[in-house]
């Protein structure tokens, strides 16, 4: 039975066409006793947060479609009392596409099961529109994450207290549907997260600043970027004398004298390591001072970049009277470094703490993997972390600027995540998500749940790739039951469209043909206003091959599935596209494969369409064998690989573990190495760090962790057979280190290897729980 059932999906009266939409809720009801077993149910469009009797419960709804939404259980019985109690929910209306995020109703549903009777949102309940928050149409941070947002702490009242009373501003609820008229509700499929303690952050720079005339409609992050900054000393702005980090039990004045008459003070804080949170605040103050807050990954520009390329990220708070406290539990916030530009303080501020109170996905590092060079362990670790940071309510490329789910990043974060956490459930819940995404065409929306005016084709291939590799190393056989359906319909409509036994790269509007960041392969027209598609008829060979690459995934999970004459279709079809891509695109002349035929791309060799052709056992002997050694050195003329796609280069190179493996690992060291010395404590986009797209690139992304693939699978060498690692294999690469150990999560219980050479040879040490069996 749906726990919301009998429940009303209630809002304020305010219409879906207006956009970002901040309304508070408060239902007072009475307990005859207290109901310590009590549960929350509750759902949203766009997100909430709930207070129980003046206490925070939780926040955060699960990124979900309109017309299929998850509810949250929020255990609440601890917050409960015998007599009087209040629940209070500040819900969020984005009411614009972002990247995680589709407009459906703006509306708040929720159920509270006491024992002893039943709270619904209807009647009971009454809303206003937020009078802290502004509303409307704000900035947006970037077109991927949705609006910045504005608060003004002196136009709170109180309305959390238990002891509150409403005024006439607060009306009854809205009519609004019952929860029995959506298609479908489903509970959140992956685990709640974790709201963590403040991170600790320390000044590291101060002074003050003065800020150039602007319009009053001026975006704040803009304003930050161009105000003049002149540095001052600690000691000239702060009294007390105390450290100078937070959180703070005595604070950091600063001193009214300080403040210049058309500017303000500023404050540059580091919280040590890349974090993502909840932006935290909590100060002494006096009504009409302003913080400015800005977020960023570095100092590059001498100060936080608060604006570049139309992203903005930066806010604004206005203080109330006297101490306050502030968390904006709407949209996380990721980085290393906060900046406060502080104004229009005449008597007193006190600044107790300004960081990120820390958010993450719940789980358990398993995985351990060590060897004898320092470097790469701490590869390793940032690696892990790198990843962790990257994992919420779905995978997300990076939590710095997006926060969204891609097909291919979330294949890199799914292998790494199988062996660093043996986590299954949260992959399986990101395919999910993918497969409501499925457009009419046979391929994927962009990212997920989203709608975007185009898509990445190659991006559905791989989450085909990605659902086969879920089947391999988490054995969930009833995922790949129902996710081959559609699998099965996408396939069906690409075959039927081959043309001589490849795919006519789709040329409209609607598709960006991105395969790789590098020269002539990221296809970025596709993204620019006014594209009106490819010219002309064109084959891409990273797309037929991402295409074979799918279609042998979908054998596999046929098979599994007990459907031999489907993996047998598709396996045929496979090897007619493979064939006719040697045929088309081998260049026996140049002895590689070009990456385009027709269209104005004109010869275009890389690194990327080798590996992909030796990935996918194009390339036939000794052919293969003369690819993978002009693939292997650095001087070959093809357009590199970006770090993203360097895991098919580095698998490719790793079938002849003996001649390339060093290769591969002293590249691992050269460019993630190179990281941890320019300072990195996560993994970048990119090798250009900050700089990249035009000073907007990440210096925390997901995909950037294949590292950790690459040491569990090839280094300790234990890689899963049959579903499940009911079957697995044991082949260390043994030309690297010496020695290596570890532990291999799987669904049975850890595997643990340790291995060693000596003069007699390899020297092999497994343990492997029941129900496993190591290959022959």
């Amino acid at each position: 039975m749906n726990p919301l059932d009998n429940s009303v999906w209630m809002w304020n009266g305010r219409s879906r066409d207006e956009v970002n939409q901040y309304v508070e809720f408060r239902h007072e009801f009475t307990l005859p006793q207290q109901a310590e077993q009590a549960s929350l149910y509750i759902s949203v469009d766009s997100e909430y947060a709930v207070w129980i009797n003046g206490t925070w419960a939780d926040a955060g709804q699960y990124d979900d479609f309109p017309d299929h939404k998850a509810y949250d259980r929020l255990p609440v019985g601890h917050l409960l009392r015998k007599g009087d109690n209040v629940l209070c929910v500040l819900a969020y209306y984005q009411g614009v596409n972002s990247f995680q995020y589709i407009p459906g109703t703006p509306g708040l549903i929720y159920t509270l099961e006491t024992g002893m009777e039943t709270i619904r949102s209807g009647s009971g309940a009454y809303c206003r529109p937020s009078r802290t928050y502004a509303s409307g149409r704000l900035p947006m941070s970037t077109a991927q994450l949705g609006f910045t947002f504005e608060y003004d702490a002196a136009r709170g009242d109180g309305w959390l207290s238990p002891e509150y009373r409403m005024t006439d501003e607060w009306k009854r609820s809205g009519p609004g549907r019952a929860a029995d008229e959506y298609p479908a509700w489903y509970a959140r499929p992956v685990r709640k997260l974790d709201v963590k303690e403040r991170c600790g952050s320390k000044l590291i720079t101060q002074g003050v600043y003065v800020r150039q005339a602007a319009p009053s409609d001026a975006i704040v992050a803009e304003l930050m970027q161009s105000d003049y900054l002149s540095h001052r000393l600690s000691r000239s702005l702060i009294g007390g004398g105390g450290p100078l980090t937070l959180p703070s039990s005595g604070g950091l004045p600063i001193k009214p004298e300080a403040f210049p008459e058309n500017g303000g003070v500023y404050l540059v804080l580091d919280m040590g390591r890349e974090e993502c949170g909840f932006l935290e605040l909590e100060l002494d103050g006096e009504e009409g001072a302003v913080l400015d807050i800005a977020y960023g990954e570095h100092l590059d520009d001498l100060r936080v970049r608060a604006s570049v390329r139309g992203k903005h990220f930066a806010t604004r708070y206005r203080c109330g009277k006297g101490r306050q406290r502030f968390t904006h539990y709407m949209k996380r916030w990721a980085g290393r470094y906060l900046q406060l530009h502080i104004s229009g303080v005449k008597e007193k501020f006190v600044l107790y703490y300004a960081g990120l109170r820390s958010v993450e996905y719940p789980v358990e590092w398993k995985g351990e993997f060590r060897c004898p060079d320092r470097l790469h362990r701490q590869i390793e670790q940032v690696a892990v972390r790198t990843l962790h940071l990257c994992m919420h309510e779905h995978y997300e490329d990076t939590p710095w600027r997006e926060q969204a789910l891609y097909a291919m990043d979330s294949r890199n974060q799914a292998l790494c995540g199988y062996y660093a956490f043996g986590e299954y459930e949260f992959p399986a819940a990101s395919n999910r998500l993918f497969s409501e995404g499925l457009k009419e065409d046979g391929y994927l929306e962009l990212t997920a749940p989203a709608r975007s005016p185009f898509t990445i084709p190659s991006f559905s291939f791989l989450w085909i790739v990605q659902l086969e590799e879920h089947l391999l190393y988490s054995g969930d056989l009833e995922q790949a039951q129902a996710m081959l359906g559609i699998v099965r319909r996408m396939l069906d409509q690409h075959t039927a469209r081959l043309r001589d036994g490849l795919l006519v790269t789709p040329g409209s509007s609607g598709y960006w043909n991105f395969y790789d960041w590098e020269r002539g392969l990221n296809g970025a027209a596709a993204t620019k206003p006014g594209y009106e598609g490819l010219e002309g008829t064109r084959f891409d060979a990273p797309l037929n091959l991402f295409f074979a690459m799918a279609l042998e995934a979908a054998g596999g999970m046929a098979d599994a599935c007990g459907d031999a004459a489907a993996a047998r279709g598709y396996r045929e079809t496979a090897h007619k596209v493979k064939a006719a891509v040697h045929e088309q695109f081998w260049d026996a002349t140049s002895l590689a494969y070009r990456t385009y035929l027709g269209g104005d791309e004109g010869d275009h060799y890389a690194e990327l369409t080798q590996s992909l052709a030796l990935c996918a056992r194009v390339c036939p002997e000794p052919a293969a064998a003369d690819l993978r050694r002009r693939l292997s050195c650095p001087d070959n003329g093809w357009v590199p690989v970006s770090l993203s796609y360097a895991l098919f280069k580095f698998q490719a190179l790793l079938a002849e573990p003996e001649l390339y493996g060093q290769i591969v690992f002293d590249t691992i060291e050269d460019d993630w190495g190179h990281m941890l010395y320019r300072g990195a404590t996560s993994f970048w986009e990119t090798k250009d760090g900050a700089d990249a797209f035009g000073q907007a690139g990440s210096l925390c992304h997901g995909w950037s962790a294949i590292p950790v693939y690459f040491y569990y699978a090839y280094i300790l060498g234990v890689r899963p057979v049959e579903p499940g690692f009911r079957v697995f294999r044991v082949e260390p690469v043994r030309t690297v280190f010496h020695q290596a150990s570890g532990t291999i999560p799987t669904p049975y219980g850890d595997i643990q290897v340790e291995w060693k050479m000596t003069p007699d040879g390899l020297v092999l040490h497994l343990e492997h729980p029941e129900g496993t069996v190591r290959e022959s």
